[in-house]
């Protein structure tokens, strides 16, 4: 092996181009080949970027250890290795704290700084320091590798370094983490080697403007094609709750596997009520409804809104199945059992299990944005399902509180198994949809803008390119960039997509309030990758179910296999289909209101609102409607409707439960 410094070898020339920068180098190795080194450095079509194109060509076969494409040194000579944050998609997330450290994982797969190139889900290396950041994006290739350290450990520049070099890294051909390969590759005569990148930079508080710079240079991969129509999908949705190992009986499990026992499940019984409304084979159909009347039969009324085994669920049992006012107390007393357990600053506290892992030991406090969002979602949700206004009061306020956690990095959402310190998509699905349902409640822009920013924390855990090309590989989720118990699983490069569904879902809410934002694009692309990785039917015992994580390069589901449900909430959305389940809130009547289908606003002022309602039922069902002062006048399809039996005006909270059959038009005149 021979060690060639580039900058002995040749001196190189500068020529300038019109608008682009040429640097040549040209040299001899020790053994007669002669090689040609040639950086070209040109403004790139969108502002605050520069291209930049390597090509190396070599006039003999050479076989290459280690040949750096392109470094970049942040921070070298200038801030040093101070950082705000930084960030490698799908590996690090970091605040100003060294990567490829053991907070999140220990032992040899802690070792990021050259990882297997199947990890990265967005080729992005960002550094942010002093309101401003510096990042690479390159073109992806089997061939080449990426470099990440922060503070830069490997050449001890005094900065950070980030960069792309040749051969790759693929998991096999060195040890983790290390700057050569175990083998050369070769470099082969004449056949120019050619790297695409392009250096970026800006002002940000924060990593994200970077990620976002990405996006729009980039753009976002088109959704995946699942092979499936919505018919289709149907039926591998209901053969999953009917005839896979999910059901016994009437009971359903969350997964099957060892360990997940069957239960009464309210949500099992709606999703298969949906299906059976929209499905075309009549037997399905059939089956599905006798399916859900058994399941929901089962279900004491007061549990409806929490027995549950989807990780994506609905407060629309209740409308469906009925029992509202029983519903209604059981939400009020879920949100005060919920505001039990914030301190007066708003967080929420880790507190191990007596006996157990402490998995806040490597975490600065003992606290987390994912892990308070947790509880903060949860909240909002009852309390705006009560329409209780001092509940509602009291939820938003801890939403004020939780702006603590400004600029941070999404971490701490699955303390069950995970430290609480590791950066977890889950955190930034619950903080996007409690900012949502606080933007709607209040109107307060600065919620929806928080919202937005979480919402991009999310955005570098899905793959946003194919890590294999392969046809599974775009959207598939990154959860953590950890691993279960510090140790194993390792999941960086093993998508875990129930996580990235649960972020799916709270886009697609975030997406009503911002339709022309990049939201619904990102929840349909991970819904998609979900029916992917999805069991089809020649897997009796799983089929329709979602595994808990999925092998990208075997193309192979694995783990867990997790009732439909996860998936079914968000493929509603993805093939454009009706409605499970609606609210709105109306801030100039006051009124909040809650559906088994699609809620039209017509009218909203003071004392007065008229609202549409089309449900996918085809029997009577109950709209719940909150907020009111007192027992309103109600007209229902232009005639004046008496609260009576089977409607039901709720004095102490304010509720109105109307039971209504097919599409409806309300007013509500609270005069």
């Amino acid at each position: 092996m021979r060690w060639l410094p580039l900058h002995k070898a040749a001196k190189p020339s500068l020529t300038r181009e019109r608008n682009r920068v040429r640097i040549t180098h040209v040299f001899n190795d020790p053994d007669g080949a002669r090689w040609k080194i040639e950086q070209v450095f040109s403004p790139s079509a969108q502002k605050d970027a520069i291209d930049v194109r390597t090509v190396v060509t070599v006039d003999r076969d050479r076989q290459v250890y280690f040949l750096p494409m392109l470094v970049l040194f942040p921070g070298a000579g200038s801030f040093g290795s101070e950082k705000g944050q930084a960030l490698f998609g799908g590996l690090e997330y970091l605040e100003n704290e060294p990567s490829s450290s053991e907070a999140d994982i220990i032992g040899p797969a802690s070792k990021r700084q050259v990882p297997d190139t199947l990890k990265i889900t967005v080729p992005l290396m960002v550094v942010q320091v002093q309101g401003r950041y510096v990042g690479l994006i390159w073109q992806t290739a089997n061939h080449f590798s990426a470099l990440f350290d922060s503070p830069d450990r490997i050449f001890g520049s005094g900065g950070h370094v980030m960069g792309v070099l040749f051969p790759g890294s693929n998991g096999d051909n060195r040890e983790e983490g290390n700057l050569l390969p175990y083998f050369p590759e070769t470099l082969v005569a004449n056949t120019p080697l050619v790297l695409d990148a392009t250096i970026i930079g800006g002002e940000g508080d924060t990593v994200i403007p970077a990620v976002q710079q990405y996006v729009r240079l980039r753009g976002l991969p088109p959704v995946p094609n699942t092979g499936l129509d919505a018919q289709e999908y149907m039926k591998l949705a209901a053969a999953g709750w009917l005839d896979s190992r999910i059901r016994e009986g009437n009971l359903y499990r969350h997964a099957y596997w060892p360990g997940f026992g069957p239960q009464p499940a309210a949500d099992a019984a709606v999703w298969m009520e949906w299906i059976a409304a929209h499905i075309r084979d009549s037997e399905t159909a059939r089956r599905l409804r006798q399916a859900a009347q058994e399941a929901i039969a089962i279900v004491p009324k007061e549990q409806y809104l929490f027995s549950r085994v989807s990780h994506v669920a609905f407060p629309v049992a209740p409308l469906i199945y009925g029992a509202v006012p029983e519903s209604l107390e059981a939400a009020r007393n879920s949100a005060h059992d919920l505001l039990r357990s914030f301190q007066p600053d708003g967080t929420v506290l880790y507190n191990p299990r007596p006996g157990g892992t402490d998995y806040a030991r490597t975490h600065w406090e003992r606290t987390a944005n994912g892990l308070t969002a947790a509880v903060l979602v949860r909240l909002l949700e009852m309390a705006m399902y009560s329409g209780d206004k001092e509940l509602i009061a009291e939820a938003v306020r801890r939403l004020e509180q939780f702006k603590r956690f400004d600029n941070t990095v999404p971490r701490g959402a699955q303390t069950w198994e995970m430290p609480l310190h590791t950066p977890d998509i889950l955190a930034s699905a619950h903080i996007v949809k409690a900012y949502v349902i606080g933007y709607e409640l209040t109107g307060n822009p600065e919620f929806l803008r928080r919202a937005r920013y979480w919402a991009w924390t999310g955005v570098p855990f899905p793959y946003l390119i194919n890590p294999t090309g392969q046809p599974v590989g775009p959207y598939s989720t990154i959860a953590v960039l950890g691993a279960t118990n510090w140790h194993a699983p390792v999941w960086f490069g093993q998508p875990v997509q129930w996580c990235g569904l649960v972020y799916a879902d709270a886009l697609y809410w975030l997406a009503r309030p911002e339709p022309k934002a990049h939201w619904k694009h990102i929840a349909d692309g991970i819904t998609a990758a979900g029916i992917q990785h999805t069991w089809k039917q020649d897997d009796p015992e799983r089929q329709g179910c979602l595994p808990d994580f999925y092998h990208l390069r075997a193309q192979r589901s694995d783990g867990p296999a997790i009732n439909p449900g996860t998936v079914q909430a968000n493929a509603v959305r993805l093939y454009n289909l009706p409605a499970v389940y609606d609210y709105r809130v109306l801030r100039r009547s006051g009124c909040i209101i809650h559906a088994p289908g699609t809620i039209t606003v017509l009218v909203d002022q003071k004392n007065l609102c008229k609202f549409r309602i089309k449900s996918w039922i085809d029997r009577p069902y109950y709209v719940l409607i909150n907020g009111l002062t007192k027992q309103p006048q109600v007209s229902l399809n232009g005639q004046p409707l008496s609260i009576t039996d089977p409607h039901r005006y709720l004095q102490e909270g304010g509720n109105l439960i109307l039971q209504i059959q097919g599409e409806a038009e309300v007013q509500i005149n609270i005069r």
